[in-house]
């Protein structure tokens, strides 16, 4: 994907459902908005059928862009305020914009009196990051410029800064009923997430949060939030796969003082769920080698719950820069994913199956012909062929089962297909 820095901006205006991003830029800048709205969301509302889209361009040219522009952002960025519908602006670029110096803070400065919605500037590196560095960026906008005034913190309570809400569908939506459920065990309010599928309005309630739990799609944003708020903050890893889900209940549980209640929750949690796993895991999983495509910061989940099952983990494709993290000692690894289609070829048809996202299609199709591929459990960003129209989590416990039994569908389909 092109400009991959500004897809992940994309995905965090849809995962604000009243927040409008206007970019420097030509037309091309919209139709990075379709890897999204339709394709891996079918629930996106980025894009409009009555063309109120809530991704804007200024549509500027190679020539006007080095000319002074300050009112040509300034007019679209009224225009974007003045909609019913929105809530909160954005203002970042595309590289042929960034990369002469236009000073997108001090526009929104100097025409602040004429907005009556919040307007951030989300400060372009398009030529620099990945989709994960867009989305933490846009994190870090709001995190520096939302106004966390909620009339002071109240006990009992947390956020989450930091979450990957990469689509407005029922994987989602479960993780965030899987959230609240741990939380509610803690006897936490859950009051805000960063991002959630809400508006800016629900983002705001992160100030009266007495805990700041931070994940790793967003860790300088949550440094940010508490620090304005004045709230603890607890750095925790992603709750994917068992014990990583065992790993943050505990941490949570330990920061708000409520140890015994973590572990009286993980206790029912394991009781309920271990022999729900072991009664497809010897006849299905055994032996089974899988390769991962996907997020770094799902990658060491995935390795556990490959080894709860049985399964050999065969390598993995990782959709970002290796500075996300995500190598493991003993594991191929590829990144970003790898410029050679033939080394990801490789990764792959050693696999009997693979859990992830489709980011390597385009890659394998160029690489020239290849075996038959292995059958595929899509998962991540991006999807396409695979949409949640019901709660179906793969956080937490409940979402170790959900993954387990899309696995073992597969498996199952596979195994038909030999006989």
């Amino acid at each position: 994907m092109n400009f991959p820095w500004l897809i992940g901006v994309y995905l965090g205006v849809n995962a604000v459902r009243d927040a409008y991003a206007l970019v420097d830029g030509p037309d091309c800048a919209l139709y990075k908005a379709h890897f999204i709205h339709g394709r891996h969301d079918a629930a996106s509302t980025l894009l409009d059928v009555g063309g109120r889209h809530r991704i804007a361009f200024t549509n500027v040219c190679s020539r006007g862009v080095v000319r002074h522009h300050d009112e040509v952002v300034a007019r679209h960025l009224r225009v974007l305020d003045a909609l019913p519908g929105s809530g909160l602006l954005l203002a970042t670029a595309l590289p042929m914009c960034s990369v002469t110096g236009t000073d997108y803070g001090r526009i929104l400065r100097d025409h602040r009196s004429e907005f009556r919605k919040p307007a951030l500037e989300v400060r372009p590196s398009s030529l620099l990051g990945d989709w994960l560095d867009g989305y933490a960026a846009t994190l870090e906008a709001l995190a520096r410029g939302l106004d966390l005034d909620g009339g002071g913190r109240r006990r009992r309570t947390a956020a989450v800064v930091g979450y990957l809400w990469d689509r407005n569908e029922g994987d989602h939506r479960g993780n965030l009923a899987e959230l609240r459920r741990i939380f509610g065990a803690l006897d936490l309010d859950l009051v805000s997430v960063w991002l959630g599928g809400g508006s800016a309005e629900d983002l705001r309630r992160a100030g009266t949060a007495e805990l700041v739990v931070s994940l790793p799609y967003g860790r300088r944003a949550a440094r940010t939030v508490a620090r304005r708020t004045g709230a603890r903050l607890v750095e925790a890893d992603l709750p994917f796969g068992l014990p990583a889900t065992a790993a943050f209940v505990r941490r949570v549980a330990e920061a708000a003082g409520r140890g015994a209640r973590g572990e009286a929750f993980l206790d029912g949690e394991l009781r309920r769920v271990v022999p729900r796993l072991r009664s497809v895991l010897d006849p299905l999983f055994l032996h089974r080698r899988v390769a991962f495509v996907g997020d770094p910061h799902r990658l060491a989940g995935f390795c556990d719950l490959a080894d709860d099952c049985g399964m050999t983990l065969v390598g993995a494709i990782v959709t970002g820069r290796p500075g996300h993290g995500g190598a493991r000692e003993g594991r191929t690894v590829l990144f970003e994913p790898p410029e050679d289609g033939v080394e990801a070829g490789r990764v792959l048809g050693a696999a009997d199956f693979v859990v992830g996202s489709r980011a390597t299609r385009g890659l394998l199709a160029e690489a020239g012909p290849h075996p038959q591929y292995p059958w595929w459990v899509e998962f991540g960003f991006p999807s396409y062929e695979h949409h949640a129209l019901v709660e179906r989590p793969f956080l937490g416990c409940d979402g170790a089962l959900a993954l387990v039994e899309r696995m073992a569908d597969c498996l199952y389909r596979l195994d038909g297909s030999r006989r």
